[in-house]
């Protein structure tokens, strides 16, 4: 068969009903399944707006309270607004024209106009509340405006704010219900980022990067998975668990105010720290010079021209020397060697 313009195969329309005359089911491998060559090929590049780190379909970013999350989605969507060539010596992939960000946090779109003012084109962000994400139209209704904007990223911070009354994060039912809300954005091509939390503190087993608040049942329905951590020892670190990454990341990262006068935030590879490391103590210049001595066996018999000998190469009075080769060693059978008392 010759594909028609754009590449692809025409199916042969399934028929509803089977020829006994019972409806066909809906859903059936017949009617959804698509020949590998159908399906359209997604490049790496095209698969991230950031390498490694914000993909182009739903990625997920979580945190303790405090951690950073709206500080780092705000620096990810300046570095893609502008254009700039990476964010955290990551490549960037995708210069992005517009985001669309739904906030569920009282104050929350006062801080983030400080967090972006200034820093990104006027007019390239959109900010709106979510209220009742429990009401069935309401998502129809994001959907039909996203679907008109055409942003380049869609933020919702967060996730707890956007669940429906009586919804239980860590409910696989509520996990699905939450996934299958955002897939109708991704599949407008539009990327999703959520952001959500983790548990505070770490005697709840928080040890890896899959373990936002819900766990697995909430982290399947994503992408990707940022885990942002802020420990008073070792400071910020990024972790990242992603689909077709080409490493799974472990940053140390700071995150510091543009100016005094500005709380645009800047983030940056944290620098290493240089290690003290414990130097071994040098040998005592006698001892030193004993082994030397035990190892060259000179001509000298005595104490005193043996001394006259290695005082000028230690830098010592012939006296000095004398006492102490005295002490370390004693001429026995025509041969320099350790006094008993020494050789321990």
């Amino acid at each position: 068969m010759i594909p028609p313009p754009g590449g692809r195969q025409q199916r042969t329309p399934v028929p509803l009903r089977s020829k006994e005359g019972r409806p066909r089911p809906v859903g059936a491998i017949k009617d959804k399944g698509r020949q590998l060559h159908e399906i359209e090929r997604v490049p790496y590049e095209d698969a991230f707006l950031i390498s490694d780190l914000l993909t182009t379909r739903t990625t997920l970013l979580a945190g303790e309270p405090k951690a950073g999350k709206t500080l780092l989605s705000a620096g990810m969507g300046i570095a893609l607004l502008n254009g700039e060539p990476t964010f955290l010596g990551l490549p960037v992939h995708r210069r992005i024209d517009h985001i669309v960000y739904g906030l569920t946090d009282d104050g929350a779109a006062e801080e983030l106009k400080e967090r972006l003012d200034g820093a990104v084109p006027d007019g390239s962000v959109t900010i709106f509340p979510v209220r009742d994400a429990g009401d069935s139209g309401y998502w129809k209704g994001i959907y039909e405006d996203l679907a008109d904007i055409r942003p380049g990223l869609f933020v919702l911070d967060n996730m707890l704010g956007a669940l429906a009354p009586n919804e239980d994060i860590s409910s696989p039912v509520t996990a699905q219900r939450f996934g299958h809300s955002l897939r109708p954005i991704t599949d407008m091509g539009i990327p999703v980022l959520v952001v959500t939390h983790t548990p505070k503190g770490t005697a709840e087993g928080i040890s890896v990067a899959s373990s936002p608040i819900g766990g697995r049942a909430i982290a399947a329905g994503a992408r990707g998975i940022i885990t942002l951590r802020n420990s008073g020892k070792r400071g910020r670190r990024i972790e990242v668990k992603m689909n077709r990454a080409r490493e799974d990341l472990n940053l140390d990262v700071t995150v510091r105010q543009a100016s005094v006068t500005s709380e645009v935030p800047v983030w940056e590879r944290a620098k290493p720290q240089i290690k003290a490391v414990d130097m071994p103590k040098a040998k005592p210049w006698e001892e030193v010079l004993a082994a030397r001595i035990i190892e060259e066996q000179p001509e000298e018999t005595t104490y005193r021209p043996l001394a006259q000998r290695y005082a000028p190469t230690v830098g010592k009075s012939v006296e000095t020397v004398r006492q102490k080769l005295r002490d370390a060693l004693e001429y026995i059978d025509g041969r320099w060697t350790r006094r008993v008392s020494q050789s321990t």
